[in-house]
């Protein structure tokens, strides 16, 4: 997948002390920013909104910083490059409203929409390094959702993340994965199924649900993504018993009950012609969506439903 930036607004309620400050950690940020464009990431950078008004320091907003003589000129021509050729991430948000909850993200006590943005849409967050926690390549935030039987329960997600060059050399591997697996959307997925995941078996009643997935949909590459980690678990699986524990992501099986209610809806038609009953799952998240995987035989696994949790 194309790799963007998201701005982390988080980074920008702390105030540098004077205007000087203010400039160097501007500096910091667009050479960070550069450098991520160097490595391949695209050149864009999702706002929350229009941050000029935003202040950097007592009586300095970012639209003095972007009009300051004694700032590098090519740096303020390289901000405005990247800030305005993207749509603000919250002019999507309503749109993936039903798929991903993101007031339910947050980090170390603060909600993170912006964070989780990019950790759904599998982007790179960044951040100004205004204050030492974003002196980091990775961040944790936690997150709160319903499980399939409406209980709440708590877990914890990374986001990469980048406030400083030196954090960008640790995703180098990631952005250049990304890239080469990129996919234009969910019919250019399913199209490219036998190219990309090799290993795993897909049912047509996939076919309708990826193929809906459009261009710049979030779902898009959390789907991707989900379908990269259960093709790299069975080119592992040698053994009788597949070990779930080699998924990255949690797989669950739904309970009894669920089973039982939503039979019709999980007992699918494979490519072998046989009806199998998919019970184990991944999660988006967070989101309402669920990927049903069935594993087969070692080296094969089979993809049965990729949709909405079934109600």
């Amino acid at each position: 997948m194309t790799v963007e930036m998201v701005l982390n607004e988080l980074s920008l309620r702390t105030l540098a002390a004077d205007i000087p400050t203010a400039r160097q950690w501007m500096s910091v940020f667009m050479q960070t920013l550069s450098e991520a464009t160097r490595s391949g990431v695209k050149r864009v950078v999702r706002t929350q909104d229009d941050i000029n008004s935003i202040q950097l320091a007592p009586e300095y907003p970012l639209a003095k910083w972007r009009n300051d003589p004694q700032v590098n000129r090519e740096e303020q021509s390289f901000f405005r490059l990247l800030t305005t050729k993207a749509p603000f991430w919250t002019d999507v948000a309503e749109d993936i409203k039903s798929k991903f909850d993101l007031s339910d993200i947050s980090y170390r006590g603060s909600l993170a929409p912006g964070l989780g943005f990019a950790l759904v849409s599998d982007s790179l967050a960044v951040s100004l390094l205004s204050e030492s926690t974003w002196n980091e390549s990775h961040l944790t935030l936690d997150i709160i959702q319903l499980d399939e039987n409406e209980d709440l329960i708590e877990e914890q997600s990374n986001v990469l993340h980048a406030s400083q060059i030196q954090h960008l050399q640790t995703h180098i591997n990631w952005i250049q994965n990304q890239i080469r697996t990129s996919v234009r959307d969910g019919v250019d997925l399913w199209q490219r199924r036998d190219e990309l995941f090799p290993h795993l078996g897909f049912c047509q009643a996939v076919k309708p649900q990826i193929s809906s997935l459009r261009y710049g949909d979030p779902m898009l590459k959390q789907v991707n993504k989900r379908l990269f980690e259960l093709e790299e678990a069975a080119q592992g699986w040698t053994e009788e018993g597949f070990n779930l524990d080699t998924l990255p992501s949690k797989a669950t099986p739904e309970s009894d009950s669920r089973l039982q209610r939503f039979k019709n809806q999980l007992m699918i038609q494979c490519p072998d012609s046989e009806l199998r009953l998919f019970s184990l799952h991944l999660r988006m998240t967070p989101g309402a969506w669920r990927l049903y995987f069935f594993p087969l035989t070692p080296g094969t696994i089979l993809i049965g439903y990729v949709d909405q949790k079934p109600l």
